[in-house]
């Protein structure tokens, strides 16, 4: 069991340092270049908490015929997890912008898969591709504020020495951002994200035996929604 603070502990602390990061003075600057088209780079570090279900079990039960080496418990856990945004976005009329992300989640889930003969256990991670769009409804010379919505484009679980294969890949959420400008075209910035993957699944059978026989192989986690807090650094183009 984790300890009962660890989901205050590290949010509070990526909370805090945006805060003082955001607070920081700076020398006063020209105003910001009137542009039409433009881009920022952004890399920020990211906490992950899960929000609903957090938790499930399940097992499969073929008696004893002769698929009794079909049975299994399988159990997961979704936890607090750190991780890294990469994004890019290019904004029209300083308005609009679309924007493409990368997300490294490490260890976001703890999964546990056991038969008579194999047990499977590890924290796997997560890389996220999505596609997003915000619309910037502050843009002054020191701050870009910003809401908008996004999409997973895949899901690869990674880092457990064997192959996972996440049925569901597709989720949708909503992100509420600021950029700060520190000097000249970098800033610091923070994100607040809402992600909504609805029911997914898991497969430790090889493709085309998991579900057909006692109707074995898959586990879900039930509902599987998060608020991911994000802290780092931007360039703009």
């Amino acid at each position: 069991m984790r300890p009962a603070d660890s989901r205050v502990t590290f949010p509070v602390l990526l909370i805090v340092s945006c805060t003082i990061l955001f607070s920081t003075p700076s020398s006063s600057q020209p105003a910001m270049e009137e542009r039409s088209h433009w881009g920022i780079a952004r890399v920020q570090g990211m906490m992950t908490l899960p929000v609903g279900n957090d938790h499930a079990e399940i097992w499969n039960d073929c008696g004893d015929s002769w698929f009794d080496f079909l049975n299994f418990y399988a159990s997961i856990n979704i936890n607090t997890s750190g991780g890294i945004l990469g994004s890019f976005e290019y904004v029209l009329s300083r308005r609009y912008g679309i924007e493409l992300s990368l997300y490294y989640w490490k260890q976001i889930v703890d999964i546990k898969f056991e038969t008579e003969d194999i047990t499977i256990e590890g924290a796997p991670n997560f890389i996220l591709p999505t596609l997003g769009f915000n619309y910037h409804f502050l843009t002054d010379s020191k701050a870009d504020l910003y809401l908008g919505a996004f999409v997973t484009l895949g899901v690869m679980a990674t880092g457990m020495g064997t192959t996972i294969e996440v049925t569901k890949d597709f989720a949708l959420g909503l992100n509420f951002g600021i950029d700060y400008y520190v000097s000249g075209s970098w800033s610091i910035g923070g994100t607040i994200k809402y992600l909504d993957f609805g029911q997914m699944d898991f497969s430790l059978l090889p493709t085309g035996i998991d579900g057909i026989i006692c109707d074995n192989g898959l586990f879900g986690i039930g509902d599987m929604n998060t608020i991911s807090l994000t802290c780092g650094a931007g360039y703009r183009f």
